[in-house]
């Protein structure tokens, strides 16, 4: 059964409005998927994950254990998880114009050359994961405009892994004033999906 990585950045917990889009998204997947292909849900939640950024010490053991072609340690664990997954779920509040550190941190440990792509002999990188599709959720208090740099930044990894479609799902204006915060999730989720 093919397998959709959930990668839940929501500090919040039950509480975050970007969770609850998010499963509103994974629910409408499943619905779409359900005659054809039904996916295995996989959920990293990075708030309660022991994930560290890289210091010297980490990064030097890494490449000591990508020298050796020891890629089943725990230190690629989040690389492993984003090649072997079939679809890519990516839930992240907009916080400063971009998403929580436990987001970077991850993308920081799934980047790993031989695992989540490589280099051809010209220096071209080459996508190695299994992923053809990305949806990166996100909600906003106010409006986001054309600073969305956090799905950028998704988007610009995503391609290097070897993503071919990335799509971006967003719940702008939630505190305004007057704000139906239900329904703008719902039609969030529910019309077309903007791709890129």
């Amino acid at each position: 059964m093919p397998t959709l990585l959930f990668i839940n950045a929501c500090v919040r917990g039950r509480d975050s409005r970007t969770l609850a889009l998010a499963e509103r998204l994974l629910e409408r997947i499943s619905e779409e998927n359900s005659r054809d292909l039904a996916f295995r849900i996989e959920e990293i939640r990075l708030a309660a994950e022991n994930i560290l950024p890289l210091n010297y010490e980490r990064l030097k053991r890494r490449d000591e254990l990508l020298a050796a072609g020891q890629l089943d340690d725990t230190i690629f664990d989040c690389a492993n998880a984003v090649a072997a997954a079939d679809m890519l779920v990516i839930a992240a509040p907009y916080w400063d114009m971009s998403f929580p550190a436990y987001l970077k941190i991850f993308f920081e440990l799934a980047s790993v050359v031989g695992i989540t792509f490589t280099y051809a002999q010209d220096g071209t990188p080459i996508g190695l994961t299994n992923a053809r599709d990305m949806y990166y959720v996100t909600t906003s208090g106010g409006s986001i405009g054309d600073c969305n740099f956090g799905f950028e930044y998704a988007n610009a990894l995503c391609r290097l892994y070897g993503v071919e479609n990335t799509h971006l799902v967003c719940a702008e204006g939630l505190d305004l004033d007057g704000a139906d915060v239900q329904a703008i999730i719902e039609q969030a989720c529910s019309g077309e999906i903007a791709s890129f």
